[in-house]
């Protein structure tokens, strides 16, 4: 048993989706590169403290800092405006066998 859209996947829907997806690889992304590449000292260009549980603490610069604090709970926003988006277009799903 599986769901599918009678039509073609609302745009909106396809749209949160891709965002999903990439904010998924994005906080993958940064948690791979931040220990490789972020010095451990502060200076100008990198004033943003970002720490990972049991390692030391890397400084970088400020958006990117925000986006890996914030970023994982952008995923759980994003996530339920997904099912939000599922749940408005539910009239226009059908079940298939």
């Amino acid at each position: 048993m599986s769901w599918r859209f009678k039509g073609k996947t609302p745009l909106s829907i396809t749209l949160v989706f891709a965002l999903l997806g990439l904010n998924f690889l994005g906080q993958l992304a940064t948690s791979y590169i931040i220990p490789r590449i972020s010095p451990v000292t502060a200076d100008a260009v990198h004033p943003y403290l970002v720490r990972f549980k049991g390692l030391a603490g890397y400084f970088v610069q400020p958006w990117l800092g925000f986006y890996f604090e914030y970023g994982f709970w952008m995923h759980f926003v994003l996530l339920a405006l997904f099912f939000l988006m599922v749940w408005v277009h539910r009239d226009e799903i059908e079940r298939v066998r």
